[in-house]
This record gives C-alpha cells, structure tokens and sequence, in this order.
C-alpha cells in the first residue's frame, strides 16, 4: 500500500495514547489535527513516534472520480444518514470503503494496521481526524478487554461515580448535578470504556462532546445561558419535553466545573447510580439495588448499550476497524459486570430540582458503604 506522500512529509503528525492503545495521526491538515486535539480530549498527546496504528489523512477535491468511489457492495451505516459502501476485497485483511455523503475514500490494512483517508474537502477532514483516532484507539481497547459502558461518570471526594442507564433516564442531569453542587472532576457524559483486571476495575472516557437537554441547563444556573435563545421563552415543562439538545464541545467543559474540578483522563468506580428522573417527581428516593439485579441488568442490556424495549440505546460503530469476535466480547462483559457488582448500587428517584439531585448523591458519598 502506498501512503500519501504529502501526509507524510508535512510533519503535521501526533501520538495519541489510552492506556496501551497509540495511534498516531499524519495530515498535511493543520485544522485536522486541531480538530482532533479538541475533541480527543481525555487522550494523551505525544510528539509523533511508533505506535500500534497510523492513520494518513489527506486531502484530494479529485476523490470522487476515482474508480473506487463507487456505491456498490455491502453497506455499513456509520452516522445519521451517513453509509459506508465497501468494495469486494482485494486481501482478507484490507478494505476499501466509499462514503459519498462526506466524498471520503477509505482504505483500512487490519495487518499493517494502517487507515489511508482521502477526502474531498476540508471540512470533511476536520470531521474524519478525531473520528477516524477514536475508531482505531478503541479496536485496541476492546481487544485488551474493556467493554463500552453507556454511563456517565465524575469522581468526587476520592471516589468515582458511574452514572448508568438507558437514554432518557437522567444520566447527564445527575452529572451536572453532581460537578455543580458536590464539585469533582468530569470523566464522559455518555460513553465510558471500562476494564476488569488484576490490577482492579477502571473507567477512561470515550472521549466525545457533551449533549444536554434544555430542561437540564435551564435547572442549572451557571448553564442558563447555554439555553438558545429561541426555547428560553418555553415552560418548565415544555423545555424538559424539548427532545433537541445542545452540544458542549470539550473546549467548554470547564463551565461545568465547580471549586477547582479538572477533566479527567481516567477513574476507578466506587459506586454506581441509576438514576430515574422525572420533573413531574417532588422530593428524592433512594434505594439500594440487589447485587444479582444489577448483574443480570448490567449482562441483559450489555452495560446498558442495548435498551430491550425501545432498541438500541447507544450506538457501537466499529465498522472499520472490527472489534474481538462475539464470544470474546461476551466474556469481557462477564467479567466486568462481575468486578461492577462488588460496587453499591442505588436507584435515584428524583425530580427537577438538581440541588436536591445532588444532596442525595452526597449522602450517598458521605456514607461511604452501604446503608
């Protein structure tokens, strides 16, 4: 395969790093890499160097009349009404995929373990940089045995809260709570990669922007103003209904923090919460979950990635750098859902009221073991 002479030779080029897991990004886009410097936040940044995956991204306005660039084969969905169209295999291990939405030619070597990107416009490759590292960062992590989680989580007075659920549920309400009136340190808001080893259980971001509903920040004092312009107008009740939500990019995530919290890179779960808003809810109730109910929870919807009644419940999108087999997966969930279980969970009734919120997940910190 050969690589794109102008990535190569810009030295525009970073190391990413989780845990084990490196990649290392090459572009001839400076607002690429800055792209992914922004949003990659919780991944540590080293000058480039080896590294167990090497992406090449580039840009080419004459992408499109490449004989690859083609809608035929199978098709992968990778987005909101975004479809990757892969080409019959040259090679077990390659793949080359065409996506005509963002006119983007993909070719992914599973043994050389490099992705070659070439794309049409600009701003295509400041959307494929920070996307393209993840996706690679994250095949390595699921190999190492970590599993996604669809949590949200922060750590506060030495210990770390996941926040778990389906969508819907209260997850960011409780973080924001949580950061606000107890302060700690932000983690993810939706995404969590957890691992379950010998050395104990640990929590690192799926590193991604924020995305809060309206009712949320309106709750909230010190985010009101993130509340556009055209829904301030709308009721208590109809701005918790409001089903669009607001993004916060990482670059903003310091709004959230309260008496000196930072971004974390990674925490090791002392709790978990399941919360259950409703604003129509006065008061708050607590109450502790039975460890074989959290087992069978945490394996039936598969760290809550799965939502039996509505469909899926979080996304996993790894098509262009596959994850370990099924029955590989299966036994890392196992094993991390068993680690999990020897946490206290609790079951969070609440309302509208994010002090209120917040006063019961600090009792619950204050206690320190179960009740």
């Amino acid at each position: 395969m050969t690589y794109p002479a102008a990535a190569v030779t810009s030295g525009c080029a970073a190391t990413f790093r989780c845990g084990n897991a490196t990649v290392t990004l090459h572009t001839d886009s400076p607002q690429a890499l800055g792209e992914a410097r922004r949003t990659l936040y919780s991944y540590d940044e080293q000058p480039p160097g080896p590294a167990t995956w090497h992406i090449y991204l580039t840009l080419d306005p004459d992408v499109a009349s490449s004989a690859e660039a083609a809608t035929g084969g199978r098709r992968f969905d990778i987005g909101p009404q975004t479809y990757a169209y892969e080409h019959e295999r040259t090679a077990i291990s390659q793949s080359t995929f065409w996506v005509p939405d963002r006119r983007t030619l993909l070719h992914a070597d599973q043994k050389a373990r490099t992705i070659v990107v070439r794309c049409a416009t600009a701003d295509g490759i400041g959307l494929w940089a920070p996307r393209l590292v993840r996706q690679a960062m994250t095949a390595q992590l699921l190999a190492e045995g970590m599993v996604y989680a669809h949590a949200a989580a922060f750590t506060c007075r030495e210990q770390g809260i996941l926040i778990a659920g389906h969508r819907g549920r209260g997850k960011t309400t409780t973080l924001l709570a949580g950061l606000h009136h107890l302060g700690g340190d932000y983690v993810t808001n939706d995404r969590l990669m957890l691992h379950a080893s010998d050395n104990g259980l640990h929590g690192y971001p799926w590193p991604m922007p924020l995305r809060a509903g309206i009712g949320t920040l309106a709750a909230l004092p010190h985010l009101r103003h993130r509340v556009p312009a055209g829904q301030r107008a709308l009721t208590t009740e109809q701005r918790w209904a409001f089903p669009h939500k607001v993004v916060i990019e990482p670059a903003g995530f310091q709004d959230l923090l309260h008496r000196g919290g930072k971004v974390a890179a990674q925490m090791i779960p002392s709790m978990m919460i399941w919360p259950h808003l409703d604003p129509a809810r006065t008061g708050v109730v607590v109450e502790r979950v039975d460890p074989d109910e959290v087992h069978q929870r945490l394996v039936d919807t598969r760290m809550f990635m799965r939502d039996p009644t509505r469909g899926t419940s979080a996304h996993i999108n790894q098509w262009l750098v596959p994850g370990p087999a099924g029955e590989v997966t299966d036994a890392h969930l196992h094993r991390t859902a068993a680690a999990l279980v020897s946490r206290p969970c609790y079951r969070v009734h609440a309302g509208a009221d994010p002090a209120a919120l917040a006063d019961a997940v600090g009792a619950l910190l204050d206690a320190g073991e179960p009740r």
